[in-house]
């Protein structure tokens, strides 16, 4: 690095690079934050805030959100910009707080100073709110996110106790704590890992007897804290910044490493912690023993390790980098091919690339999410692999994070592929147009903290699609061959890349035969197009809408969106039609869609709920097909269409409807008297 610096933040990025965030040398704070990638430092210039410790977290749109304890301000790096924007004003200054990616992708700060309350984050709105307090005073304690994400703290200190001697848990859900069992020995700037089982692993720190060697593992499905092995070095504020946890390897074995002893000597000594065994094993020395600096995992499994100081027998901060690379067994590490960075949530993850089967040819491969932000690792068995390909089963619900995925085999990892998981956009729908479809769609239900920020439209047969800047959920495709039937996909775009596809629309056909007409008392204009058929299917006696029960309607029926018919000749026999009907405002949540015609083929036509309907996302557009001589077709000729269709809600559900005006009164008085004639010409109509 360039600038020395201790109680610093480092974070990995979604590019696999790490930067390193603020902190304090002799000159005071550091008021610049470097990158490294490919073996060099960059400088991501001043990021805008100052203090004496400062933490960070890599949000889901890939940002990475910046605090310390000397501003109320927080700052969001973009990595792929390289720029700094503003993130939002805390509700209150925070020294030695703990700071949580949840499984939403909030953010939780909880503590620090000689504060009880906690706040989140929300990357969304850029915005920090008050969430519930804990039951204690504390700060420069551990937290961790469970397996279930919920959030353990442990421990810490403040001014009236000392050493924290509790425990508690936040729940997201309801956004409350509960105090659960005390630690064994109460103690602050300790490590609090979360192992590769569930369990959470503290280590370390300081007590009221001094710094400490003594670890004790937390149990969350038994609520229990138990003793395992000790370190071989008593050491607190080891590397991995101020707060952070441990650094927990491929192999599931967790690195400490540096930190100081009760007179402020550094260990230059690390140790490997096995949660099998419970015992922590030497694991080598660093070149320049030291504490508060940064430790983050590399994706080809290495540990970086950047920066801190010693302050005996001199006060001296470091911007030396240092890595571990742990050993690995012996054999070929498979090789995977790249993977877009978003993956669709829940889904099975496919792999290609080679040497999955190992210097044997007959081993199986583990996949291994690892979540950067905490270590945790989920393990997953193939549902199929071969030497070159990998499947894994449905991954179900996992935390917000960034993931490092690996494959594992005779314990040889992979360089790891980064992803994070995203749902796609809802399954879009088409309107179809002269010669263009309008698209729209819902937009993602989960983003796990990182929404879109646009959208593209794909048709099949390929088009020139279109795209929609968010909010806009909705966007029309030009260029279409009218009588071509289309399919569209959508694609959310993340600050931070492509999303997941949509699933494929139903097919609409693009169409000349176009009506526009006043709602009911002029309030608007409804939009139909009704597609298919063939060239010489052609749109003959088209009536506009009526708000008044059509004859033979039940009578609990109220039609507040009028009704309209149209007749369709010169159509293919058989034929199908697609219809789109575009209302000038939402319909009512209690709408219901009903038709007249045979509600079985060859049946007498009657008025009944009509199946097969789509309502926009929007609610504003009505799509549904009838085919010739089927189900809703109330003219029995081959190759004519009689199609008389309505929104209706039941009695008792009012719907406000736009005043009729003079003329709409005069136009409704007529179209009762045609919907009339529906009912006395019924059987020269084949109703």
């Amino acid at each position: 690095m360039a600038a020395p610096r201790a109680q610093h933040a480092g974070a990995l990025m979604d590019d696999g690079s790490v930067a390193v965030f603020g902190g304090v040398n002799r000159n005071g704070f550091v008021g610049g934050s470097e990158r490294y990638a490919g073996g060099a430092w960059t400088s991501l210039g001043l990021h805008g805030i100052q203090g004496n410790v400062t933490e960070a977290v890599t949000l889901g749109t890939g940002h990475v959100l910046v605090r310390s304890d000397g501003s109320l301000s927080a700052r969001l790096y973009d990595p792929v910009a390289n720029t700094w924007a503003p993130g939002g004003t805390q509700t209150v200054f925070r020294s030695l707080p703990s700071m949580t990616l949840l499984a939403n992708g909030k953010v939780l700060v909880a503590g620090g100073t000689n504060l009880a309350t906690a706040e989140l984050y929300d990357p969304q709105t850029r915005s920090w709110t008050a969430t519930g307090s804990m039951s204690v005073v504390r700060r420069a304690h551990g937290a961790v996110l469970l397996r279930d994400g919920r959030v353990l703290v442990a421990s810490g200190f403040n001014n009236v106790a000392g050493e924290v001697p509790v425990a508690e848990i936040y729940d997201p859900a309801t956004g409350t704590w509960t105090v659960v069992a005390p630690p064994l020995v109460p103690r602050h700037y300790a490590s609090l890992t979360l192992l590769p089982d569930g369990r959470a692993l503290l280590a370390g720190g300081f007590t009221a007897g001094g710094v400490t060697t003594h670890a004790e593992i937390y149990d969350p499905l038994s609520n229990t804290w138990t003793v395992t092995g000790a370190l071989s070095f008593a050491r607190n504020g080891a590397m991995g910044s101020p707060l952070a946890h441990a650094t927990v390897l491929a192999s599931g074995r967790v690195l400490m490493a540096g930190g100081s002893d009760g007179t402020r000597n550094t260990q230059p000594a690390a140790e490997l912690y096995d949660p099998a065994s419970g015992t922590w094993a030497a694991a080598g020395s660093m070149a320049t023993g030291r504490e508060n600096g940064t430790a983050n995992l590399l994706p080809n499994g290495d540990v970086l390790l950047a920066g801190g100081y010693n302050s005996n027998p001199t006060l001296t901060f470091h911007s030396t980098v240092e890595r571990y690379t742990p050993a690995v067994p012996p054999g070929p590490a498979p090789v995977l091919d790249v993977l877009p960075l978003l993956q669709r949530a829940g889904a099975a993850l496919t792999f290609t690339g080679t040497d999955f089967k190992g210097a044997t040819g007959t081993s199986t491969p583990q996949l291994q999410l690892q979540r950067a932000e905490n270590g945790a690792i989920h393990t997953w068995s193939p549902v199929s692999h071969t030497a070159n390909s990998f499947t894994s089963p449905a991954l179900g619900t996992l935390p917000a994070g960034l993931y490092m995925a690996r494959l594992v085999v005779d314990g040889v990892p992979s360089v790891a592929r980064l992803v994070r998981f995203t749902d796609p956009v809802g399954t879009p729908m088409g309107t179809p147009g002269d010669g263009q479809a309008t698209v729209s769609w819902a937009p993602p239900v989960d983003t796990r903290g990182n929404p879109p920020d646009g959208y593209i439209v794909t048709s099949s047969p390929a088009s020139a699609g279109c795209t929609a800047t968010a909010p806009l959920t909705v966007c029309t495709v030009p260029g279409l061959a009218n009588g071509t039937p289309y399919t569209f996909t959508v694609q959310a775009q993340h600050p931070n890349g492509p999303g997941p596809l949509s699933v494929a629309s139903a097919p609409v056909t693009p169409g000349t035969r176009l009506y526009s007409g006043p709602t009911p008392g002029g309030g608007g204009t409804i939009n139909v197009v009704v597609g298919g058929g063939g060239a010489t299917c052609t749109l003959i006696g088209v009536d506009t809408y009526a708000t008044t029960p059509p004859a033979g309607a039940p009578p609990q029926l109220s039609f507040p969106y009028g009704v309209f018919r149209f007749r369709a000749s010169g159509c293919v026999n058989g034929s199908t039609l697609q219809v789109a009907i575009t209302y000038p405002n939402p319909l009512a949540p209690q709408t219901e869609f009903w038709k007249h015609g045979p509600a079985t083929p060859a049946a007498a036509a009657t008025w009944f709920e009509y199946p097969g309907i789509t309502l926009s996302p929007d609610r504003r557009t009505v799509t549904y097909s009838i085919t010739d001589n089927g189900v809703g077709d109330s003219d029995s000729a081959s190759g004519v269409i009689l199609d008389p269709f309505g929104a209706a809600v039941l009695a008792g559900n009012p719907v406000a409807v736009p005043t009729l005006s003079p003329a709409g009164l005069s136009l409704t008085a007529l179209l009762l008297a045609a919907l009339t004639g529906w009912g006395r010409r019924a059987k020269r109509f084949g109703r």
